[in-house]
C-alpha cells in the first residue's frame, strides 16, 4: 500500500530523495504497528487512511514557504510534524499534544526514526507560549482556539494552516488542491499573522 501512495506522488511530479523515502515507510510501519494497542488514528481502512494523511503533508511540504520552526498543534499520531520532520531535517518541529499515550508514540517515533528535529510537548495548546514561523493544524475543531492564541504562537508574519474539506472565510486564503485518496475536495486554507 506504501507503494501506491510513492507512484501516485511520482504521477503528480512529487520526487522524494529514496533515503526519505524509505525513513517515510518506517514511519508508516510504526504506526501500523502501535496502532493495533494504542489507537492513534481510526483503525477502520488503516492503509488508505494514510495515503490520504501522507499525501496531504507531503503536498503541503511542496507548498509551504521557507520557514525555521513549525508548530504541529494538536499532533495527535504526528502525520504533519513527524512527515515534515522527516522531509526536513535542517528545520525544526515542534509537536504539541495534550494525550500522553499520542505523546509517548511521537516520543518513540521520533527516536526510532532518529529525528533530531523534532521536540515533543505534551501538554494542551493552550498553555503553548512560544512563538513559530508556521503552526499546522488537522484537526477543524482547533480553528477557533488557535485563532483566539494567534499572538502568543505565531511570530509576525508567520502563518496559520488548517486542512479543511471547504473553503474557510476570510481573512484565510484559500488554497484548493486534489488529493487521489480523498473523495471530497480539499483546501489548505492559511491565516497570516501581520501585526
Amino acid at each position: 500500500m506504501f507503494d501506491e501512495l510513492v507512484k501516485e506522488l511520482k504521477k503528480n511530479n512529487i520526487v522524494l530523495e529514496e533515503g526519505k523515502i524509505n525513513k517515510l515507510e518506517e514511519y508508516w510501519n510504526l504506526l501500523l504497528q502501535y496502532n493495533k494497542s494504542m489507537h492513534l488514528f481510526s483503525r477502520k481502512l488503516q492503509e488508505h487512511e494514510l495515503k490520504k494523511q501522507f499525501y496531504d503533508v507531503i503536498l503541503l511540504d511542496v507548498f509551504l514557504p521557507d520557514y525555521d520552526e513549525l508548530v504541529d498543534a494538536g499532533s495527535g499520531a504526528g502525520f504533519v510534524g513527524l512527515i515534515l520532520g522527516i522531509l526536513n531535517p535542517e528545520r525544526r518541529y515542534v509537536l504539541v499534544e495534550r494525550s500522553v499515550k499520542k505523546g509517548d508514540f511521537l516520543q518513540i517515533a521520533a527516536f526510532k526514526l532518529k529525528l533530531e528535529n523534532i521536540a515533543v510537548l505534551k501538554q494542551d495548546i493552550r498553555e503553548f507560549e512560544r512563538e513559530a514561523d508556521v503552526v499546522v493544524s488537522k484537526a477543524s475543531c482547533m480553528r477557533n482556539l488557535l485563532e483566539r492564541r494567534l499572538t502568543k504562537i505565531l511570530r509576525v508574519g508567520g502563518m496559520l494552516v488548517h486542512f479543511s474539506s471547504s473553503p474557510l472565510s476570510s481573512p484565510y486564503k484559500n488554497y484548493p488542491y486534489r488529493n487521489p485518496f480523498r473523495n471530497n475536495n480539499s483546501y489548505i486554507a492559511v491565516l497570516k499573522r501581520v501585526i
